[in-house]
This record gives C-alpha cells, sequence and structure tokens, in this order.
C-alpha cells in the first residue's frame, strides 16, 4: 500500500491511500474521490510525502487492472528515443557522492539483474538518458542532476536510518497506521520519503508525481516496473507541466468500468450506456423515431423494476440521415466521443453497410438494427452482429409465395419497384431467390427503382404501366413516402393492380399517407411484419401499449416502435444474463445462450453460436379503405 499525504509542509490538508494486490492496483481513496480519479489527483498534487506499508489490503476494488493497463487509462504513453523513463539502481545509506564522483556499483534492475552483495536498500530515481556519456558517471549519478529527484527506500526486512531525501533532509515521523474500511491487517513495514524540497513550483510538480509513480513500480514488482519503464512514464508528466495553466487534461481512454486489464466503455457502477444511429431528420425520420421510441420503452421499463444487475440501461440515439457519408461520423462519435457500450437498433440497410465493418473492427457489440439485409446474416454469424427480426429474403419469399399460390399470379406478371441501394438489391435478391422456385431466372423479372432520400418515382411508373409487360403485381422494397406516391401514380391507371411492401416500409406511415390520398389508395396494400399487430390482443401488444401509454403517452402503436419494444427487451435478457461484471465478450457469450425465450410473441427465440438471428417468423398484413391494418394469413 501506498499512503500518500497532500499539502504544503507542516500543513498537511488531505490524505489518501493507493492498494496493491497480486500485481494489480486494486484501490485508490484521496479524501471525496476514489479509484481512477483519486489517482489522477495524487499524481497531480504539488507537495506532500507518501509512505509503503506492506500487509494492508483494500476490501474494495475500485480499480482493478495492472499497470500497463492503468498507465495507458491515465494518458500515460510509451516514451520515445530521448525521452525520460524509470530506472532502479542500488543506493548507499549516506547522502549520494556529488555528480563528478564516480557512481557506486549500479545494478540494472529493469533488466533482472542482481548485485553481487546484499541489497539492503534500494532507489528509483527518475532520470534524462544524456545526450552523450558524461566522463564516468553512470545511471545513479545522473539521477542527482539537479531536475531530478531521487527516493530512497528501506527495503522490507531490513535496518537502517529512515529514507533520506537528496537535499539530506530526514523525514517527519509517519503519522499513525491507517484504520477504517479500506486496510485490514497488520502492517509488516513502512517507508517514507518527503516531496517539497526541490526549488521550483514545476520540478516539485514533477518530482511529486514521479515519487508516486516509483513507489507503484516498488510495490507493484520489478517485472511491472520494467513495464513502467518502457511506457515512459515521464514523458506525459513534463508533457502535464509544461502545459498551460488550467488546461484540462484528455483522457487517453473513454471513462468506463474498470475490469481486469480491460476498461470498459459505456459501463459505470450506476449505468451501460448503448448508442444508436438512425434518420431524425428527412425522408425516412419516421423510422428512425419509432425505432427510438419502442428501445426507449423497454429499457425504461426494465429501469423502472431496479434496472439490469443495479445499472439503469440508456440510449443515446444521433441522427445520420439514412445517409451512410453521415453514418461513419456518428458511429464514431458514439463510439469514441461519447464512449458508448455498444449499438442498438441501428436504422437502414445502406448505413449497415457503413456501421458493421466499424463495430467489428472496433469488437463492439452491433445488435437488433432495423433492418433484413443479407449482409448482417453472414454463415457462420459475425461474432458481434445479432438480429431479432426475420430478413428480407423470408419477407419476400413468403409474399411471391402469396401472390402465385394463393391469388394465382403468374410468377412473369409479379415485378420489383425497389430503391436504389443496397436495401433494394437485398429486397430484389429475396424476390429472385423465391422465384427461381417458379423456374423464373433473376434477369427476367422486371425491376423498376427510384433514388434514396427523394420521392421521384414517374419513370418507375412509366415501366411498369408499359402495356407490354402486363404487371398484375408489385413487390415494394421502399421506405413510406416512395411507396405511397407509387401506389397513387399506378393506382390512378391501374385500379386492380396488387402492391406489397416489406416491413422496412415503416407501416404506420405509409398508412398515413395513403389515407390523406383517399380511400382507394390504401385498400388492399400488403405489408409483410416482423411483429403482429401492435394493436392486437398478443401478450407482447399489451405490454408494448402500457408501456408506450405510461412513457410515451400521445404517441400511437406502430409496428417500427414495437420491433424496437422487442429489440431492446431482449437486449435487456443478454444483458441480465451477463451479469454485473459486464463486458461485451461475456454479452455475446450471455445472448449465445438464449433458447426459447417467450416475450409474448406466439413464437420463441432463440440465439446460438451459429445462429445470431432470433426469429425467422412472417406476419401477414393489409390495409382497408380507412387505413387500418388488419391480419392477412399468408400461408
Amino acid at each position: 500500500m501506498v499512503r500518500v499525504f497532500l499539502g504544503p509542509p507542516g500543513a498537511v490538508d488531505m490524505q489518501g491511500a493507493a492498494f496493491f494486490e497480486g500485481g494489480e492496483i486494486t484501490d485508490a481513496h484521496l479524501e471525496d474521490s476514489e479509484g481512477l480519479e483519486a489517482l489522477r489527483r495524487m499524481l497531480g498534487h504539488l507537495q506532500g510525502r507518501y509512505e509503503v506499508e506492506v500487509g494492508p489490503r483494500s476490501v474494495r476494488r475500485t480499480i482493478d487492472q495492472p499497470w500497463p493497463s492503468l498507465a495507458a487509462t491515465l494518458g500515460i504513453m510509451p516514451g520515445r528515443g530521448g525521452q525520460p523513463a524509470l530506472h532502479a539502481v542500488d543506493s548507499v545509506r549516506t547522502p549520494p557522492p556529488a555528480p563528478q564522483v564516480s557512481a557506486p556499483r549500479a545494478v540494472p534492475a529493469l533488466s533482472g539483474q542482481t548485485t553481487e552483495r546484499p541489497v539492503t536498500t534500494r532507489s528509483v530515481s527518475a532520470i534524462h538518458p544524456p545526450a552523450a556519456p558524461r566522463g564516468t558517471a553512470t545511471a545513479a549519478a545522473t539521477a542527482r542532476r539537479p531536475d531530478t529527484a531521487e527516493f530512497p527506500v528501506n527495503a522490507p526486512g531490513t535496518s537502517g536510518p529512515r529514507a533520506t531525501h537528496p537535499s539530506g533532509r530526514r523525514t517527519p515521523p509517519p503519522p499513525p497506521p491507517q484504520t477504517g474500511p479500506h486496510a485490514t491487517g497488520e502492517s509488516s513495514a513502512r517507508y517514507t520519503a518527503p516531496f517539497s524540497s526541490i526549488r521550483h513550483e514545476r520540478k516539485r510538480s514533477q518530482a511529486m508525481r514521479t515519487g508516486l509513480l516509483v513507489l507503484l513500480a516498488i510495490v507493484v514488482g520489478g517485472g511491472l516496473a520494467a513495464a513502467a519503464s518502457r511506457l515512459g512514464l515521464m514523458q506525459r508528466l513534463r508533457a502535464s507541466d509544461a502545459a498551460p495553466a488550467g488546461a484540462a487534461a484528455t483522457p487517453a481512454t473513454a471513462p468506463g468500468q474498470s475490469r481486469g486489464a480491460q476498461v470498459i466503455a459505456g459501463v459505470t457502477e450506476t449505468e451501460v450506456t448503448l448508442g444508436m444511429a438512425s434518420p431524425l431528420t428527412g425522408a425516412s425520420k419516421e423510422l428512425g423515431r419509432q425505432m427510438r421510441i419502442g428501445v426507449d420503452l423497454a429499457f425504461e421499463q426494465a429501469n423502472a423494476a431496479g434496472g439490469v444487475n443495479g445499472r439503469k440501461v440508456k440510449l443515446l440515439a444521433l441522427d445520420d440521415g439514412y445517409e451512410p457519408t453521415r453514418t461513419q461520423e456518428v458511429m464514431r462519435e458514439l463510439a469514441e466521443q461519447r464512449a458508448v457500450f455498444g449499438f442498438v437498433g441501428n436504422v437502414g440497410t445502406p448505413t449497415a453497410a457503413v456501421a458493421v465493418p466499424y463495430a467489428l473492427e472496433r469488437k463492439m457489440l452491433f445488435f437488433g438494427p432495423f433492418t433484413g439485409a443479407s449482409l448482417l446474416r453472414k454463415e457462420p454469424p459475425d461474432r458481434y452482429v445479432f438480429n431479432y427480426r426475420a430478413s428480407y429474403v423470408e419477407e419476400t419469399a413468403a409474399t411471391v409465395r402469396y401472390l402465385v399460390e394463393t391469388r394465382r399470379i403468374r410468377p412473369e406478371h409479379i415485378a420489383v419497384f425497389a430503391q436504389d441501394d443496397s436495401f433494394g438489391e437485398a429486397g430484389f435478391q429475396g424476390v429472385a431467390k423465391a422465384m427461381r422456385h417458379y423456374k423464373r431466372a433473376p434477369g427476367s423479372i422486371l425491376r423498376v427503382s427510384y433514388k434514396r432520400n427523394t420521392a421521384d418515382v414517374v419513370d418507375a411508373v412509366e415501366r411498369i404501366l408499359d402495356e407490354k409487360r402486363n404487371v398484375e403485381a408489385v413487390v415494394m422494397v421502399a421506405t413510406y413516402r416512395p411507396a405511397a406516391r407509387f401506389i397513387e401514380k399506378v393506382r390512378d391507371q391501374r385500379p386492380g393492380m396488387i402492391f406489397s411492401n416489406v416491413s422496412f416500409v415503416g407501416s404506420q406511415a405509409l398508412a398515413e399517407e395513403l389515407v390523406q390520398l383517399g380511400p382507394r389508395y390504401p385498400q388492399g396494400v400488403i405489408v409483410t411484419q416482423v411483429v403482429p399487430l401492435p394493436t392486437g390482443q398478443s401478450t407482447v401488444g399489451i405490454r408494448y401499449r402500457e408501456a408506450l401509454g405510461k412513457y410515451s403517452p400521445g404517441e400511437k402503436p406502430d409496428f417500427v416502435s414495437l420491433e424496437g419494444y422487442v429489440t431492446g427487451n431482449l437486449l435487456v435478457e443478454g444483458l441480465r444474463r451477463a451479469g454485473r461484471n459486464l463486458s461485451t465478450e461475456d454479452l455475446v457469450n450471455a445472448l449465445e445462450t438464449i433458447r426459447g425465450l417467450d416475450v409474448g410473441l406466439g413464437v420463441p427465440l432463440s440465439f446460438g453460436m451459429s445462429e445470431h438471428q432470433a426469429s425467422h417468423k412472417v406476419w401477414g398484413t393489409v390495409l382497408d379503405a380507412a387505413g387500418v391494418f388488419q391480419s392477412l394469413d399468408l400461408d
């Protein structure tokens, strides 16, 4: 244990301690702060002294990571050529000789060598490697340059005078052993050294912090001391000294829960924060808004019941406008600036094409995106990507089968209206796969398109109305606004045309757009769904509406927000199974144990190491003239 006393000489006003166990720094406290914050404050103080006691242990674990990881957490980065480092050398029990005198026999402790004679006292010095040899001076002599500080310490189990500062002044008597909730056991040895005799304030600051870092290395052990040397601790300390007064220090890593050698971003003792990249503005904003509402409902409900393993679950949603170029920026902001634990409920396929590689590169969870694209459904699945919903292939296959086998429409009379990007391509590939069953090659399928985030459907409408094609049904892979415009233009010329769309359309938004046009436009429009009717009497539907009325009063039930609600609850179950000591790997392992989970959908949800899609169920719905969705049996 290192006990630290901070303040001007003779007027110590703060006391703290740092504890070590099994090569790890386990706890630190300083007045009203604890953990890493307490350690940062210790390193930043100008004056004081320290003691080392062997024996006491803390009953808490506010810090739990090896020294190299802790150094990185505190922003202490590896040094480079010519930068200072920590070196351990033998010392004598008398004041050190002048620099021009040959140094006593030195032992390079970082190399693992030992001395030829018993070592009873050890000195650790912060030194600058000289630009060129200076006579016969060794590391010990170099350490006594005016801008460095030396801290001799009595070794455990030895006798001798109390450690002295390079000035030769003795330390004041040590205070009584610490008592209270942090320390247990009897102290078997104590070492002290002062930190206030260097003349200039900058040098005092350097000496104080250097001494504390040196003691950390001593107590933790030679191996970690060597690691500290390689990290070049003094480089960051000198950079801090050179910074303008009042400048804020930027941590090297985002704040988070400490777990062994890992710092878990987005996880604190009381909260776990997830991020979402979704369209909150633009032509598809309703999709992002509804998905956020649904996930938030699940989290709010869990938090009201006491949270998950003692933590509240929070959602941070940022707007990417459904534009992949913006998605990259949003993902970086969420991960690198906002320090989220993982991602949940991201909206869109073209945006996922950007977001998924980023999440995989950083080994971050990418859970329950609002898309059925195949790029998120690889075999075997990507370890960190989990889907709740059925795929577009499954949705369009159900639609084609219904049109051909139930409505008796010839396969060659079915066309596709799709967004001109990866979302539209994913839907078209689903149709093409289903058509192979009916001996139709992909090249023979009429495919028309529109540009993302527009409602420019003129060309698509003209091609569908071409008499030579004799189109009777259109499978749409589109968002609500261009889909409504397309239905309007085609239905004006072909009242009997059958329209269907996949769940990503934004069903309620589509219904509202069509109702405004008149009752003949919504009538008979089919939409496949990955959740049951949000207004139905399923258990999940009833619980969802209760949560909606409590946490988002005024919002109408919606298929997208219900999907978000199911997705959020599925993630909450995974978090619960992962336990209190949370990490991404633990959560992934926990999710893969979910088998036959019943959330009231009418179908069980399951994951596994080879199965990262919880549901394969497709529900059929159809609009009536009033724009109200009714159940439709697709089989």
